[in-house]
């Protein structure tokens, strides 16, 4: 694991550990929680020197440390999860995480090494905080990045992530609809079509 990014998944860990794992998961301490990753492993993520590959290996031990992979996984099939078999939900996750892993990689390639600042947070409507970030682009304009957090067993995890308004679970659910209903509507085609694309990209 990247140097950052472990000093990063420790620091994180630390902070948890020191929570009751019944406490609510307070704004200031999923805004704590994403500062020190952004300041570290979403640091490692961009820069000219981070070739395609290094990102790539980056992000995906990002997605496995810090995101519910499995609940994002779920909420992304919608009602078609219960469709599929355990192997073939453990397949969509697996084929799921490296589409992810491969069209994050690229959005992260987009910004040359400027420094994420976390600038507020917020309570959601469920049990989930929002911890706002953005960067601050060369030619003045500002990206702006939303990561939605919540807590399971006292670990926090990373529920959601909306780039320039777009939610990476919203959206993917959307398309894994579409696409499900456009290819046989079977789990079987749809998880061939993922390896397509994944293969592909």
């Amino acid at each position: 694991m990247d140097r950052r990014i472990f000093l990063a998944s420790a620091a994180a860990a630390a902070l948890v550990a020191a929570l009751p794992a019944h406490a609510a998961l307070s704004a200031d301490t999923a805004k704590t929680f994403i500062d020190g990753l952004s300041d570290e492993a979403i640091g490692s993520l961009t820069g000219s020197s981070v070739t395609q590959a290094e990102r790539e290996t980056r992000f995906r031990q990002l997605l496995e440390a810090h995101f519910d992979m499995p609940g994002i996984s779920k909420f992304a099939l919608g009602r078609y999860w219960k469709l599929a078999s355990e192997p073939q939900q453990a397949q969509f996750q697996k084929l799921f995480e490296t589409l992810l892993v491969q069209s994050y990689a690229k959005t992260f390639a987009q910004y040359g090494g400027e420094r994420f600042q976390v600038t507020k947070s917020w309570a959601a409507g469920d049990s989930s905080v929002v911890v706002n970030s953005h960067v601050a682009r060369p030619n003045g304009a500002v990206s702006h990045l939303d990561w939605r957090v919540d807590r399971e067993a006292g670990t926090m995890r990373i529920i959601d992530l909306v780039v320039e308004g777009v939610s990476l679970r919203t959206t993917h659910r959307s398309d894994f609809a579409s696409a499900f209903q456009n290819n046989g509507g079977t789990i079987a085609a749809l998880l061939d079509l993922l390896r397509q694309k994944v293969g592909s990209a």
